[in-house]
């Protein structure tokens, strides 16, 4: 069946964002950091379709320059098939409920309804003033804001476009108690769900339970006889009181009901369960009140699209149960737009549903993956190698990448010491992709997303060779990795290890040697049960008379002389990376020589980037 969907919403002077479009799917999962305007983006579909109850005059946007005196909130509403899928005109339905003043045509021949909410503060009122229009265009013409656009005047009707918003603070033993909740409709409606005469029925088998109730409760007996002592303060013939255990009328059935989970032998009430669980009944509930509109929407024929929007719905639940209970919104009919700090919901989406959000020095930016030069292998990568072991990453600040092991370890800590506290406190993460040939999928999904990337790269060539080939596929530009500002790469074609030591920070690592292995002896015993012997086969340039193939030698190490003692001390810290790493970082770091000077070219650039005052 043809529907329709939101497929932008652009919004200005609202609360943090001052000015941002955001391109909306059948379900839209919005990432990024705190603060950054995701709990805003769902206010304002509520401030255009919903109700406006909870306006005030500090939702209006601030900066250095002053207050922004209007909110403008634009939704562009498009004509779909029954997946999803933009085609050119609505359905005679849709476009009975837009009517023919609402419908514009773009430059392509499609159709869209532009929906514009203005609100203004009317001070003589000491309230807001909320205007709906339509607009004529949607894009702006060359040289024109898009606040600007002409509009005509809206008898835009929302009955069919419902809007809902669900809360992060979700319980269902609350919603309980009251009609206005969710729960509480619909428990509000079963009474009319049976025919007079059954209802008449159900009702006087209540009464006859609540009267056998009482009778063999001496408790219960006895409570009722004391209140009845004030009938004769009630100027009331007909004036009784009763008890009823049990609700005494089917509309009052949400102020007695309960809901147990257990099984047969263990079942508990619902306030004896977590939080989790009660979070997750509430929106299931949910669930079920909109498909039950569906159907009433069904059987009398009418066009029907809920426009949902649920705020952190992995509150209080375990990874597997956020993972789940996403799979039961994408059931829900109409449109979602979900706003998640959960990496485990952001990996169970799809890749381009997401929307991240980041907040730069100057404003609120959106970005989306676009299908457009991706291969099947860079969607599969995204999917498995970034989003599904390294999702957090999207609620990152700022992302430094490499290949190994030693800089996994050793760089927070050393980020640590130059800024003055834990990175991951400013939302700088630094990420392995577990080897030199992986950086492409990482550094493209941080730059869609808007995150500021940086590699810090091994020097040796084959490293050099595919941080530059990752870096040309992400920008289409030939460059030099040497004047790249967010690429450091180690000189010398040295790993991080032989860069530690070719730096000079030879005593750092014996001590961070002899402490991991609790023996001031181990680096003597390590030369002498190794140097000789082989560490692999090399192929040489010289070729075999008989096969004429490269003739293979063994690579035999040689511990001997100063150079030798160097060498010793990169195989050690080479074959016990992650044991070692800490502490040579910790030692360096306390150390009088003070981080490696590389090490600091990287932070300089990210500190000017993030205008991080130290």
């Amino acid at each position: 069946m043809e529907s329709i969907k939101i497929a932008e919403i652009r919004i200005s002077g609202f609360r943090g964002l001052k000015d941002i479009s955001i391109p909306l799917d059948n379900i839209t999962v919005l990432t990024g950091c705190n603060n950054v305007g995701k709990t805003s983006v769902l206010k304002a579909l509520q401030l255009a379709l919903g109700n406006t109850n909870f306006l005030t005059q500090e939702d209006f946007f601030v900066d250095e320059n002053g207050t922004i005196e209007q909110i403008i909130i634009d939704i562009l509403f498009i004509p779909t098939d029954e997946n999803g899928n933009k085609i050119a005109s609505f359905s005679e339905q849709w476009e009975t409920i837009f009517t023919e003043s609402c419908i514009q045509m773009d430059t392509d021949g499609n159709s869209f309804v532009g929906l514009r909410t203005v609100f203004d503060y009317d001070a003589s009122i000491s309230n807001f003033a909320r205007k709906h229009k339509i607009l004529k265009n949607w894009i702006p013409s060359e040289g024109e804001q898009w606040q600007d656009i002409s509009t005509t005047d809206s008898n835009f009707k929302r009955d069919s476009i419902p809007f809902f918003y669900i809360e992060a603070q979700r319980d269902i033993v609350e919603d309980i108690k009251f009609r206005t909740s969710f729960i509480g409709k619909l428990l509000s409606e079963v009474s009319k769900s049976y025919t007079p005469e059954k209802l008449k029925e159900l009702e006087e088998q209540i009464k006859q339970l609540n009267e056998t109730a009482i009778a063999n409760s001496t408790v219960l007996t006895d409570v009722q006889n004391t209140l009845k002592e004030i009938e004769s303060a009630i100027d009331n013939d007909n004036s009784e009181v009763s008890i009823t255990p049990f609700t005494k009328k089917i509309r009052d059935l949400n102020k007695g009901i309960t809901i147990h989970y257990g099984n047969s032998v263990n079942s508990y009430t619902m306030d004896y369960h977590g939080m989790g669980t009660r979070s997750w009944s509430s929106l299931l509930t949910f669930k079920s009140f909109i498909l039950q509109h569906q159907k009433i929407a069904e059987s009398k024929e009418l066009p029907f699209y809920p426009i949902i929007t649920i705020e952190e719905p992995e509150a209080h639940l375990h990874p597997d149960a956020q993972k789940r209970l996403y799979k039961q919104i994408l059931e829900m009919p109409g449109q979602k737009i979900v706003s998640t700090h959960s990496p485990y919901i952001a990996a169970t989406a799809n890749i381009f549903e997401l929307r991240n959000m980041y907040k730069n020095h100057e404003n609120v930016l959106c970005g989306s993956l676009d299908k457009t030069n991706l291969e099947v292998n860079d969607i599969r990568s995204l999917k498995q190698k970034v989003l599904n072991t390294k999702g957090e990453i999207i609620f990152s600040k700022a992302l430094v990448f490499f290949e190994g092991e030693t800089e996994e370890q050793a760089l927070p800590i050393f980020a640590e010491k130059y800024f003055g506290y834990n990175p991951i406190s400013s939302g700088i993460d630094f990420v392995g992709v577990g080897g030199c040939g992986n950086y492409f999928p990482f550094i493209y999904l941080a730059s869609k997303f808007n995150i500021p990337w940086y590699i810090f790269s091994d020097g040796e060539v084959k490293a050099q060779k595919n941080v530059l080939k990752a870096y040309k596929r992400l920008t289409g530009l030939e460059s030099d990795l040497n004047e790249i500002q967010n690429i450091v790469i180690i000189q010398n074609n040295s790993d991080f290890e032989q860069m530690l030591i070719d730096e000079g920070y030879k005593e750092e690592i014996e001590e961070a040697i002899k402490s991991i292995k609790n023996d001031s002896d181990y680096i003597s015993k390590y030369i002498e049960s190794r140097n000789g012997t082989s560490r692999g086969r090399y192929e040489t340039s010289e070729i075999c008379d008989c096969c004429g193939q490269h003739i293979y030698k063994d690579d035999i190490r040689d511990y001997s002389g100063d150079e030798g003692y160097l060498k010793v001390l990169n195989d050690i810290m080479t074959s016990n990376k992650t044991e070692i790493a800490p502490e040579v970082a910790n030692n360096i770091a306390n150390s009088a020589m003070g981080i490696p000077q590389i090490v600091r070219q990287l932070f300089d650039k990210i500190k000017e980037d993030l205008h991080i005052c130290l």
